[in-house]
């Protein structure tokens, strides 16, 4: 619906009891009532992953920050959104039996521009109703015994570890050796670093050092696994010991709540099919509410297996208006389909989409979200191991796209932490939020220039990179600090230092006692002016907690900056600035490894100084990596070889951190947002005289507008 004012759409009321009238309440909601039917003109119906989920759940995990971030969009001014622009909430109904939640936004609408950057007409307001509902199957069926859950797992365990070996694999290995054959074939004037032998010894590193850290990674998984093995069947009998199920009862209980939804969607199809039903009526209610209007369907982890199966195998998603879904964490191809025992089905669920695609005239998209860490999705969707590793090349290289037929691929960076990267999809703002949002708003939504969406997306990837690097540094100082005879000296004598008041005040209370020896009585952690092995235990876990934590705060605060800020640094500076707390992690760490180094083993000089040069390359390296390292780019959807053909075609002349800087998108953008700042409070003040020129470009802006 489109209006020429921020003002309330028609269908609005004043409310009766409104001090003058001039509140409004959409008929959506109107004194308790449930939703009418077509109410709103969008509806996203939200799936959850495996594992327990509660009432309203998954649906606030979900509708939270996709709507904090889309009234922020909404109201950017740069596009001429005004104060009234932005998100209404209608309902928040999370306790009922159907919760859902509701609300109106209001932006301005896309402009066309002239060659020059500049907008052309009036600005336009548009508004349209959102309606958000979940489908949560977790409570459709009755749970598996833990002796069925266990059995299973074990040979499951073994094909999601060869899915992980191979996801760490290409990430560590693979994608830097596809880096460094990418950048020998650029012509020199396209590369980051100028210079021919310069990147090609940059990215050898990265293929050497990538191929050294997968070996103990893909050790300590394979060591687990086998662990594991015999373990998982007999769970069940182990939990027949009182001792033994009293301590690890509740342990196992979870871990079987989790894996149990997957063995009943594998091994169970009656279970399976009550889980496909609760996805189905939330479709039919979602259509319900929309009328003619559309319906997004977004779905995590399992249930994005289980949406999948349900949209392209069992429904018609045209009939439904089913215009877009969105999976984040997809098991697709690692769970599959439902079997009957005796049964070989074969699953393609690329080729069910192309084909449910066919001859509609508004056939489903579908966009696919996977976190480069995380082992559960393991890449991109494809309907055999040969195509999924052909689309995951092309999600850093298109050019390199091949036949290989798809969804539009969105390769993330949320935490840069294996496992923990499948659950934290609805925090990553920018490439996962960001794109639902525009999804659903449509077209008509305002956004970046290319350029300058490369740069957001590639100095997000940077910093998120950079909380990676930083962690690993942090664990490597941990274990090896607490080693070095000086530091562990005086730990122990800060050990001793802080017992000594405990000392005085037993002395105080024991009367005419001797006082306890506060030295002894941290024995067990300091020895002779020196860390027992358990001392060096609890310093490297306290130490390794506090730099853990000052890392999420930096990462936490330079995201901030990027994302919330309505005028970011400039790429030059913001660069500069935040390679520093990276430079003095890996530096630290370096330290941290040849006094350990040196302390240990006799080096002889000749090599001392090779040694030492090694040192220092691999430290330059770990602090440039995250700025010269290939960042994961959209590949739109393949759905036939002319897609292909276009898709390569637009990839001939590839943007570059160093292109886009020099674009004139990314200095009109920059400067306009520079015109309009408006800071507040000394700090932002002072940060604005510094990067931006405030005030003296808000006062020539004025000034030209005055004239014009």
């Amino acid at each position: 619906m489109r209006l020429t004012e921020a003002t309330p759409p028609p269908e609005a009321e004043a409310a009766d009891d409104a001090p003058g009238g001039d509140a409004w309440q959409p008929r959506a909601r109107r004194a308790g009532t449930a939703p009418a039917d077509g109410a709103y003109d969008i509806a996203l119906v939200v799936v959850h992953g495996m594992g327990a989920a509660y009432k309203s759940q998954i649906l606030l995990e979900w509708a939270e920050p996709l709507l904090a971030r889309m009234d922020w969009m909404a109201r950017d001014r740069i596009y001429g959104a005004v104060d009234s622009d932005g998100v209404r909430l209608e309902t928040s109904d999370l306790a009922g039996d159907a919760p859902i939640v509701g609300a109106t936004v209001t932006f301005p609408k896309r402009r066309a521009t002239t060659p020059d950057g500049d907008p052309i007409g009036p600005v336009e307001r548009i508004t349209k109703r959102i309606a958000i509902v979940e489908a949560r199957w977790s409570d459709s069926f009755v749970p598996l015994s833990r002796s069925q859950i266990f059995r299973w797992a074990a040979p499951f365990m073994w094909r999601a570890v060869r899915r992980m070996l191979r996801l760490f694999w290409a990430t560590l290995v693979m994608l830097p050796w596809y880096t460094l054959v990418e950048h020998a074939l650029t012509p020199r004037r396209g590369l980051a670093l100028l210079l021919k032998a310069l990147t090609f010894l940059f990215d050898l590193v990265r293929v050497v050092v990538g191929f050294a850290v997968y070996l103990p990674l893909s050790a300590f998984v394979l060591a687990v696994a086998v662990v594991l093995t015999p373990v998982l069947p007999l769970v069940s009998p182990l939990l027949l010991i009182p001792a033994l199920k009293k301590a690890a009862e509740s342990v196992i209980d979870g871990i079987a709540e989790s894996i149990g939804d997957v063995t009943a969607w594998k091994e169970t199809p009656v279970r399976a099919n009550a889980m496909r039903l609760v996805v189905r009526q939330a479709i039919e209610r979602a259509k319900a509410l929309v009328g003619d209007g559309d319906v997004h369907v977004f779905a995590h982890s399992q249930g994005a297996a289980v949406s999948t199966f349900t949209l392209f195998e069992e429904m018609d998603p045209n009939a439904y208006n089913v215009r877009q879904l969105t999976t984040v964490g997809a098991a697709v191809t690692l769970l599959g389909r439902d079997k009957w025992r005796g049964r070989s089905d074969v699953y393609k669920p690329v080729q069910n989409w192309i084909t449910a695609r066919k001859d509609q005239d508004r056939p489903v998209q579908w966009a696919n979200h996977w976190a480069i860490w995380d082992p559960f999705s393991s890449g991109p969707i494809a309907d055999d191991p040969r195509k999924a590793r052909e689309r995951w090349r092309a999600s850093y290289f298109p050019r390199r796209t091949t036949g290989a037929l798809g969804p539009e691929e969105h390769a993330v960076h949320n935490v840069s932490q294996p496992i923990f990267d499948h659950t934290y999809y609805y925090l990553n703002t920018l490439q996962v939020v960001e794109p639902t949002i525009r999804n659903l708003l449509g077209p008509d939504f305002p956004g970046p220039p290319p350029e300058v969406a490369y740069l957001e997306n590639r100095l997000n990837v940077i910093n998120k990179k950079s909380l990676g690097t930083n962690l690993l540094a942090s664990v490597v100082i941990a274990a090896l600090l607490p080693g070095i005879t000086a530091v562990s000296a005086f730990f122990a004598t800060v050990l001793v230092w802080l017992a000594s008041p405990f000392a005085l005040i037993g002395d105080l209370l024991n009367g005419a006692e001797p006082a306890p020896d506060a030295t002894a009585g941290i024995g067990f952690l300091q020895a002779d002016g020196m860390l027992t092995g358990w001392g060096w235990l609890v310093a490297g876990g306290l130490v390794a907690a506090l730099l853990i934590w000052v890392n999420q705060v930096i990462t936490g605060y330079v995201e901030r900056t990027l994302l919330w800020d309505r005028c970011p640094l400039p790429v030059g500076w913001w660069l500069g600035l935040t390679s520093i707390p990276r430079l003095v992690y890996v530096t630290g760490a370096a330290v941290v490894v040849w006094f350990s180094v040196t302390q240990w083993w006799q080096i002889a000089d000749p090599w001392r100084w090779w040694l030492g040069a090694a040192f220092v390359v691999v430290t330059l390296f770990c602090w440039l990596e995250a700025r010269f390292a290939p960042a994961p780019v959209v590949v739109p959807a393949r759905t036939a070889q002319e897609e292909v053909k276009r898709i390569v075609a637009d990839a001939e002349r590839p943007l570059s951190l160093s292109i886009a800087r020099r674009s004139t998108a990314y200095s009109r953008t920059l400067g306009r947002r520079q015109e309009l700042l408006v800071p507040e409070g000394w700090w932002a003040e002072a940060w604005a005289r510094a990067f931006h020129g405030w005030p003296e470009k808000q006062a020539q802006a004025k000034a030209t507008a005055g004239a014009s």
